[in-house]
């Protein structure tokens, strides 16, 4: 079990220096031989920016000793000079910083801001407790979870997509059989296609599925690839079937629904 705990400034430096090897505390939590101690030094009620950590390797209780007050003990402690750690003006001293730097290595300004922002909350320190030893590394693998949440306008793309993407997709294979060619208005579409293949378009889709289908698509614009032309999966077919985009698609279903709702007289 990890412990993170406060030092006075007189008492980390002989910690730190090996000097000194016990530490006393209030019995308010479930010590154990074993256990990893946090240690932050502070100065009055202000951290300084250094840690160490070290392993409890012995404890005793009042009732293993006169001299130890009633609910306090005492461990012998053990450390490692890696594990010690400074932060002391280990962080950019500005939002302005972080954003030349996240330039350098080709992140944007707005991951450079998530980034500051979210460390200077916590004190420049990790999920661990422990300061940032280089916040230069850190900023260069900083996961910007926020980057990837979709807009109102993207979540409603996404949502046609899941909709409409397998609908077109079985009436290609469907069509693709009367046909010797396909050719498709928007070539990610043919990228899909030509992933899963004509036999599989004859199967349902279940959701998880078509979520994968909609990121096959996107990756495929995204990277900028796509398959213009196909070969029908038909030895019998005749002409080009032109298969069309999503938009396209769409306005085709939208007139039929249009016309059966409004049939002519």
């Amino acid at each position: 079990m990890e412990h993170i705990l406060k030092v006075t400034k007189k008492k980390f430096e002989p910690l730190l220096n090996g000097d000194l090897t016990f530490v006393i505390r209030r019995a308010d939590r479930l010590y154990s031989v074993g256990d990893r101690l946090v240690l932050f030094e502070m100065d009055g009620a202000q951290e300084t920016g250094r840690s160490l950590i070290v392993i409890i390797k012995f404890i005793m209780h009042s009732e293993d000793s006169e001299g130890i007050k009633d609910d306090y003990c005492v461990f012998s402690v053990k450390r490692s000079a890696k594990n010690s750690r400074t932060n002391a003006g280990n962080h950019p001293q500005s939002e302005a910083e972080a954003i030349e730097y996240a330039a350098t290595i080709g992140k944007s300004a707005d991951c450079a801001k998530r980034f500051y922002n979210y460390y200077a909350m916590t004190g420049w320190k990790m999920k661990s407790g422990l300061p940032l030893s280089d916040w230069h590394a850190a900023l260069r693998n900083w996961k910007d979870y926020q980057a990837n949440q979709k807009t109102p306008e993207q979540a409603e793309t996404d949502s046609q997509l899941e909709l409409l993407l397998p609908l077109l997709l079985k009436k290609t294979a469907e069509l693709a059989k009367k046909y010797k060619k396909l050719t498709f208005n928007d070539p990610h579409i043919g990228t899909v296609l030509n992933f899963y293949g004509f036999d599989r378009m004859e199967y349902p889709f279940n959701a998880f599925e078509v979520h994968e289908m909609v990121k096959h698509y996107a990756t495929s614009k995204r990277m900028g690839t796509g398959i213009g032309d196909m070969d029908s999966p038909s030895n019998y077919g005749k002409d080009t079937l032109c298969v069309p985009t999503i938009e396209e698609f769409s306005q085709i279903l939208q007139k039929k629904k249009t016309k059966s709702s409004n049939p002519s007289k």
